[in-house]
């Protein structure tokens, strides 16, 4: 576990300065961050553990297990995000974007603030959505990894074979999405489908993300590591945490990213799909085919 740390904090570190071609950020995992006054950073992310900013940083400082500390000095340009720590911010401290705190004590005050029609507490909600939805999908990326091993290889060859073909397929078949959806309301056979066939679709959309994570994890790992030997949950853990991160460029560059590679897979798992099915026709077709009579 300790070497799976590691290397993600290494491919993340990567991530995070190939962003901008000057831009220093810091990134430790289970270590504290101390900004100085006179140092600049572009991003600060810390997992168990704390970070303190007495200086600039041009982008977000984000925490997940710790604490934010804001001097009197610091000064933020993007957003602040702390999960399952506190926000403590000095008198002159400057934050340019919105601080989001999320812990044991805020979570009930917020869900209770939106029922009491208080807008401003919906931020907060939705990232608590975000977090526990991306926290669903590692779950369940684990457990497709080490329980179901054979399927996700399967998208992940289909992806890997046909790239382009896994876009178009995964393009044209989000345009079906909705005629698919009319029909259901419009026969009242389908009605009844319709929580199925959603929940199958967006099924669909989390495996082909999660191959497309394993895809990605296997290609960064071959790169860094000449020897590296195939590991599923390795390559599948450390893919989601990349695009995650990718997911946080600015100019909507993220948004576009992820929304291209959740068409591909989902393309990957109709192709899948499709040769799977065609698989088991032809094997069907050469057993029930009657022997020659010689």
């Amino acid at each position: 576990m300790k070497r799976k740390f590691i290397i993600a904090g290494i491919f993340l570190t990567l991530i995070f300065l190939a962003v901008p071609v000057d831009a220093k950020s810091v990134i430790k995992i289970g270590k504290d961050i101390n900004i100085g006054e006179n140092e600049q950073v572009d991003s600060a992310l810390a997992v168990g553990g704390q970070i303190t900013v007495s200086g600039l940083v041009e982008n977000n400082v984000m925490t997940i297990g710790g604490s934010i500390v804001l001097t009197s000095e610091a000064v933020i340009r993007g957003n602040v995000v702390c999960i399952g720590g506190v926000v403590v911010q000095g008198n002159g401290a400057q934050v340019y974007g919105k601080i989001t705190e999320v812990n044991s004590s805020n979570v009930l005050n917020a869900f209770s603030s939106v029922f009491y029609d208080d807008t401003n507490e919906w931020s907060l909600i939705s990232d608590i959505i975000y977090f526990c939805f991306f926290t669903l999908l590692f779950t369940l990326a684990l457990l497709m990894a080490l329980l179901f091993p054979r399927p996700l290889k399967m998208i992940v060859s289909s992806i890997g074979e046909n790239k382009i073909r896994s876009f178009f397929w995964g393009f044209m078949g989000t345009l079906t999405i909705a005629p698919f959806f009319m029909l259901l309301i419009l026969s009242f056979v389908g009605i009844p489908l319709i929580p199925l066939a959603f929940s199958m679709i967006l099924l669909a959309f989390m495996f082909g993300f999660i191959a497309v994570s394993a895809l990605l994890g296997k290609f960064v790992l071959k790169r860094v590591f000449h020897h590296h030997q195939e590991s599923l949950v390795r390559e599948t853990i450390l893919g989601l945490i990349l695009w995650w991160i990718i997911g946080w460029l600015p100019f909507y560059t993220g948004m576009v990213i992820k929304a291209t590679v959740i068409t591909i897979g989902f393309g990957g798992v109709l192709l899948a799909l499709f040769r799977r099915g065609y698989h088991s026709r032809m094997n069907d077709g050469k057993i029930n085919q009657p022997r020659p009579v010689i």
